[in-house]
């Protein structure tokens, strides 16, 4: 079981994509803006972050880019959802920001439950190659 972070402001949308991720097996934790998300970060390390980019407090871009700049934090997964981000857009945030997954709302149950799987199947396997090449490089 994973734990996700749900960063959402709109208490429709966080009540449904929790109830997705839910049905799917996650323990989920909600967050309504950017320093609530960080603050759950911070002390929960959770598993991956599913991420709206329209927040009140700051944009879900800057979220991001505090996650992964930070070097406890970088290696947890971000799925940034939005309603209206065009490729200029998208590639910028992706250079700044480093999301792993960008997913345009509205996003059906299937393709969110499907993506989430694949980040969290993708940072297992990455984590476990970390694993052996620690173990393997590691003087006697």
């Amino acid at each position: 079981m994973a734990k996700v972070l749900i960063v959402e402001d709109d208490p429709d949308l966080m009540a449904l994509t929790q109830m997705i991720l839910q049905t799917a097996g996650h323990l989920v934790m909600t967050a309504s803006t950017g320093q609530m998300a960080l603050n759950w970060i911070a002390n929960s390390k959770p598993d991956l972050v599913v991420l709206d980019v329209g927040l009140p407090d700051m944009t879900g871009i800057e979220v991001c880019k505090k996650i992964k700049s930070d070097s406890l934090t970088r290696r947890i997964p971000v799925i940034i959802l939005t309603a209206n981000v065009d490729n200029q857009t998208q590639m910028h945030a992706n250079i700044t920001a480093h999301a792993d997954l960008f997913l345009n709302k509205p996003i059906n149950n299937k393709d969110l439950s499907e993506a989430v799987a694949a980040i969290l199947e993708k940072t297992s396997s990455d984590n476990a190659l970390r694993r052996n090449l620690f173990r393997r490089n590691r003087p006697l």
